[in-house]
């Protein structure tokens, strides 16, 4: 069980561009995603640097600009460029790791929920009970026509939609009753029928019956994840994650969301504690803090204007052509609402323009490097001071850590600020034996 002092790390992986749109071409930056030893290599090192997870986002669409054009994003190596399946990724780093928690992201809009509740529970089973479902309700019509449909459902349809497929997975996770399977070789029982029920009806669509084909997983079920971010997010949020990813772009922000979050909980009859919020943060380390900084520098020093002006019209479907670098970022985002398919970034794009007076230009730089989360940079000990100043003041229960590179930011953090947290009590000192949940102190 964790220490009430201990800090939950989860590490997001999406390589080959991560969260710095460089990531691809930097020289410090392995290249062979495709080879199953990147991710065992990235899982052990999380593992040996205290992590409690690892875990991978998807996309089943490369992004398009507004015309419905993907060349853009894949001449650049834009982010969405590449996506392996993450659950094969999950499956490599269960058997390359032994207590490192894995989690993989799964579309309620496309996917029914048999399938996610069998997939899931496969994977907690195989890795000893280590895993964690990232629930998204997917944003664009590029991914829904992918998936045979003519356009994305909107907003309100797909969460209303989400919460029947949680549900539905909820219920068909537990059609087993714990003590089901009996393997009792005298009595040739193998399971007992009585203890194995279909999925109850509650009045509504009935979107599985059930029983699932798996028994109870030794953590009794899979942790859910989710980002909750615009407001129907934050009530999806708060009716069922366990972990939330956030990201805000200062500590009172963060605050905000997380008693916002916790709010919400409590109004839908769960405990708040059973929840933890992790904003994202994507650490820049080095064995000084001018070390650190000339790190920066020389991650800056990879992009060019024209090619992140031109990603960030992709992003917000503007033409390329006619957006001027010295205009208002602010009054650009408000003229291409909607094109993210996120409202809850939309709004953080224009709080963090608005906060530095940012131009277009500025907004294209800070995207391209990830800046528009917070990107604590310096010596272990600063970095590792940040962090626990915005646990001890409320800002959040643990962090979502965004590499720059791959895989040496991983190494940066893991050889420096991992030892740091140690010596604060922060981190365990030993691998945390048991499943994921005793690994991040939630209830079974």
């Amino acid at each position: 069980m964790r220490s009430s002092r201990e800090i939950p790390l989860v590490a997001m992986v999406n390589p080959p561009t991560s969260q710095y749109s460089e990531n691809w071409r930097h020289p410090l930056a392995r290249t062979d995603w495709f080879d199953a030893r990147f991710y065992a290599d990235l899982g052990r090192t999380l593992e040996r640097g205290g992590f409690a997870m690892m875990f991978m986002p998807d996309a089943l669409a490369i992004p398009e600009d507004g015309t419905g054009s993907y060349a853009t994003t894949v001449r650049t190596g834009g982010k969405g460029t590449i996506y392996l399946d993450p659950v094969v990724v999950a499956s490599v780093v269960a058997a390359s790791t032994s207590h490192l928690g894995i989690g993989a992201t799964m579309s309620t809009t496309f996917l029914p929920p048999y399938a996610i509740a069998r997939t899931m529970l496969s994977l907690d089973h195989l890795s000893g009970g280590r895993t964690a479902w990232n629930i998204v309700t997917s944003t664009t019509d590029a991914e829904a026509r992918n998936m045979g449909m003519a356009a994305i459902p909107g907003k309100a349809e797909r969460y209303d939609h989400a919460d029947d497929v949680v549900r539905t997975v909820l219920d068909l996770w537990a059609t087993w009753s714990p003590d089901a399977l009996r393997l009792d070789g005298d009595a040739r029982v193998f399971a007992d029928p009585d203890l194995v029920s279909r999925v109850p009806d509650r009045g509504g669509r009935q979107l599985s019956r059930g029983p699932i084909t798996l028994p109870r997983s030794p953590q009794g079920r899979p942790v859910l994840m989710q980002a909750g971010a615009s407001e129907r997010g934050r009530t999806f949020a708060a009716r069922w994650a366990e972990l939330v990813f956030v990201v805000a772009d200062s500590p009172d922000t963060m605050r905000s969301l997380r008693a916002d979050l916790r709010e919400r909980a409590r109004a839908a009859g769960r405990d708040p504690d059973a929840m933890l919020v992790l904003p994202a943060v994507q650490p820049v380390v080095a064995a000084t803090d001018d070390g650190a900084r000339n790190r920066l520098a020389e991650l800056e020093s990879f992009l060019d204007e024209t090619e992140v002006l031109t990603i960030l019209a992709r992003l917000l479907h503007a033409d390329p052509a006619t957006v001027d670098p010295d205009g208002d970022a602010v009054a650009l985002i408000e003229a291409h609402r909607g094109a993210t398919g996120s409202d809850g970034f939309e709004e953080m794009l224009i709080r963090a323009s608005r906060a530095e007076d940012l131009t277009v230009r500025g907004l294209a730089f800070r995207q391209a490097m990830s800046q528009l989360k917070p990107q604590p940079t310096g010596s272990p000990a600063t970095v590792a001071d940040y962090l626990c100043d915005l646990v001890d003041s409320c800002a959040a229960d643990g962090f979502a850590i965004m590499p720059a590179l791959y895989p040496s930011s991983v190494e940066d953090f893991v050889d420096g600020v991992s030892p740091e947290l140690r010596r604060r009590g922060r981190l365990p000192t030993t691998p945390t034996a048991g499943t994921l949940r005793d690994r991040l102190g939630l209830p079974a």
